[in-house]
């Protein structure tokens, strides 16, 4: 196996030796190409199971991955459930944090800037931890105050900003001379983590399925599915790419505008996960919903409200950002994209635990939007 770093917009290439989370040349989004790939399991459980396919050591981990893929025969019977919010902080984002922390490490970096709505702070905070290296984390001063809390139980510095886009120029604007950007927006080896989910599915099924629906602000879920998928194929160990369905919330629907034009409404109350109105890797975005023939839906709080009061009485303990999925599948459902005999998985991406005060309103006391 060779990698190497790959502008996704003018081409330039350079050794993975080095950290980059953007391209030097040009300011685009960098990738990690790999070459000469082949699958080979280790030994050792969960993400790192994968590590062959994975161009880092293997040098951080909290036991993430091979979450359980429950058949929902309440939704449908060829549906599942992938519960990814019992990764070990609480969201999908533990898989990108693992590799891209041990990159780092692997580096020698002594401290890593992350700008975040709250889950992926938690997750870098986390395995920043494990790893020895200082964390500063920029959040948006109305994230979820549970969230804020474990970012500072977890020893990581916690900086408030005016809002979403602000901790991102912040963080980015703060970066010392011995401090790593390993902001999940741009990084290339937070996507290689993310994208062992299409191999883990691939074990745990015996194949790949038909759809997969599944929140996307940022793109890192999406993209890391979409170029784990490729690599199955590429490797001959599935036919076909899923058809990827894309769920996105109001007033942050760049990958839905792109696709079908401008999506006018009040931004979202609820589901304070998915806030990214400007995802830098949204072209390549374009590319994984196209390529697979999947799609881009907008649901609205109060459909999230209704999913999320529906999975809590299902027994399943998610957060607002994930109950976007299960709207997501019934809006598809009803417009025919997606048909019954479709197998079907649904990505639960993070954890209700963090949202005490909004199940007290919506779930229990049922106030409305």
């Amino acid at each position: 196996m060779r990698a190497y770093y790959k502008c996704a917009r003018c081409g330039y290439t350079a050794d993975t030796n080095v950290w980059l989370w953007r391209c030097p040349r040009c300011g685009g989004p960098i990738d990690v190409i790999i070459e000469d790939l082949r699958l080979t399991l280790s030994e050792q459980r969960g993400l790192w199971r994968f590590a062959g396919v994975i161009p880092a050591k293997p040098l951080v981990s909290l036991g993430e991955g091979f979450t359980p893929l429950v058949k929902a025969r309440f939704l449908g019977e060829n549906t599942y459930l992938k519960l990814e919010y019992l990764n070990p902080t609480g969201s999908f984002k533990d898989r990108g944090s693992a590799v891209a922390v041990s990159k780092t490490a692997e580096l020698n970096a002594k401290a890593v800037v992350e700008d975040s709505s709250g889950n992926a702070g938690i997750s870098i905070a986390a395995y920043a931890s494990v790893a020895g290296i200082r964390a500063r984390i920029y959040v948006p001063r109305d994230a979820p105050e549970g969230k804020k809390s474990l970012i500072k139980a977890l020893g990581a510095e916690l900086i408030e900003a005016p809002s979403r886009a602000d901790a991102s120029k912040m963080a980015i604007g703060s970066i010392g001379s011995d401090e790593v950007y390993i902001g999940h927006t741009w990084n290339p080896w937070f996507i290689q983590g993310t994208k062992t989910l299409a191999y883990e599915l691939v074990n745990q099924l015996g194949h790949a399925p038909t759809s997969i629906v599944l929140p996307v602000s940022a793109g890192t879920l999406l993209l890391g599915l979409f170029i784990g998928f490729n690599e199955l194929m590429n490797m001959g160990l599935i036919n076909e790419l899923p058809r990827l369905f894309a769920v996105q919330v109001q007033g942050f629907a760049k990958l839905y505008e792109e696709l079908h034009g401008e999506y006018r409404s009040e931004p979202t109350r609820i589901a304070d996960a998915l806030r990214v109105s400007e995802p830098p890797r949204i072209s390549q975005m374009i590319n994984a919903v196209k390529s697979s023939n999947g799609d881009a839906i907008v649901v609205t709080d109060d459909e999230i409200v209704r999913a999320w009061k529906y999975m809590f009485r299902s027994g399943f303990i998610i957060e607002p950002s994930s109950a976007t999925v299960l709207s997501g599948y019934w809006r598809l459902m009803g417009n025919n994209k997606i048909n019954r005999n479709d197998e079907v998985v649904l990505i639960l991406t993070g954890n209700g635990l963090k949202y005490v005060d909004l199940i007290n309103k919506y779930v229990i006391a049922e106030s409305n939007i």
